[in-house]
């Protein structure tokens, strides 16, 4: 009998007709292959403030669902906050259903509720950008929309099956931005395909996303001298945290010297916030030490990415090995290209369908197929 296991990857779902010693093998990898659990790190790809002053903030800085901690976590969180809530996104996306499972917590809420995409909303994150009232895109923020895409292995009754799941919850994700602009689903279908650009997804700077009706307006920005948005918060939980903001178009285009980037971080107060805010990658580990990050590219935590460093820690990512968040580094560094280099092609690195020869003997090399695939 043949048996199917299906998990949501950063595309939504991937089938595996299997017997069931392997679906049972699958699922034990499947359920150990996360990142490492150390000082509560597998809660790092959210983050709830409350403020006594004005609404919560919800912080949403890493890949979304399996990959991370699924939305059941988060909208039982949601639902013990009370009044109006600030949502910042800056994530390269996860899995369809809990992204859907998410924005329907968030858009049958009562209340305010306010996105904004700090960095990157891709994939199942632009589906949650989608349930703000208002949506705002902070300068240098980008979008990106794409169909929903699986891996399947099986017979030619599974591909479609597969096909027909993957149309279904496309038009689903479509109905949700044509719920909240003035085009058509079918108009949204054509740009999730890419129509208009190069490469298999439309991509959105924070300007072309307002434009196009994916976003209501962009962020304004504190004078130097207003600092009134940052009172009251409970900024404690973020000691450990850092996310930089950049301004639309800037670079710094001098040459790069990571050493000189680590041993910033070496004599920071709070290596671990340096670390992670001029680092991509992650890795187990204490993060106060170095050996927790890699891939630097800025040369302090809101700095301008260095153009050089972006490239080279691009050029690198192949090769780092136990890196926890692959794909979101991969994406937080295309994100800086797409300013450093707009005429950058990342198209070769998308598939459409993989053939894995599967059986439980081979699923450390299954493991690392999935890995490198594009959320």
């Amino acid at each position: 009998m043949n048996h199917h296991f299906s998990f949501a990857d950063g595309h939504p779902s991937l089938r595996l007709p299997m017997s069931p010693l392997k679906a049972a093998s699958a699922r034990k990898a499947l359920e150990n292959w996360r990142e490492p659990v150390a000082e509560g790190r597998e809660k790092h790809w959210y983050k709830i403030a409350r403020n006594a002053a004005g609404p919560a903030r919800v912080n949403i800085f890493d890949e979304i669902g399996w990959f991370g901690i699924t939305a059941e976590e988060l909208v039982s969180e949601l639902a013990d906050l009370e009044g109006d809530i600030e949502v910042h996104i800056n994530s390269p996306g996860g899995s369809a259903f809990d992204g859907m499972a998410i924005y329907n917590a968030l858009a049958s809420r009562p209340g305010n509720v306010t996105t904004v995409v700090d960095g990157i909303a891709a994939s199942a994150a632009s589906t949650i950008a989608m349930a703000g009232r208002p949506r705002l895109m902070s300068p240098g923020g980008m979008m990106m929309i794409h169909d929903a895409t699986a891996m399947c292995m099986g017979n030619e009754a599974d591909m479609l099956d597969t096909a027909r799941m993957l149309a279904k919850i496309s038009d689903n994700i479509a109905g949700v931005y044509a719920a909240h602009s003035g085009k058509t689903a079918a108009e949204w279908r054509d740009a999730m395909r890419g129509a208009g650009q190069q490469g298999w997804e439309s991509w959105y700077t924070a300007q072309e996303a307002v434009d196009a009706g994916l976003a209501d307006e962009l962020a304004a920005r504190p004078g130097p001298g207003d600092t009134a948005a940052g009172n009251g918060w409970d900024e404690t939980i973020f000691a450990r945290w850092s996310v930089p903001v950049l301004d639309d178009g800037a670079v710094d285009n001098s040459p790069w010297d990571a050493s000189r980037a680590w041993a910033n971080g070496a004599a920071a107060d709070d290596p671990a916030g340096f670390y992670s805010g001029i680092c991509a990658g992650k890795k187990a580990g204490d993060p106060v030490t170095q050996g927790a990050h890699a891939l630097p590219h800025h040369y302090h935590p809101g700095d301008p990415p260095n153009a050089a460093g972006t490239r080279n820690a691009l050029s690198r990512l192949p090769q780092t090995q136990d890196l926890t968040n692959e794909a979101a580094a991969k994406a937080h560094l295309n994100a800086h290209m797409a300013v450093i280099s707009p005429d950058t092609d990342d198209s070769s690195s998308h598939g459409r369908t993989s053939f894995i020869d599967f059986d439980p003997e081979t699923w450390a090399v299954v493991q690392q197929a999935l890995k490198g695939a594009v959320r």
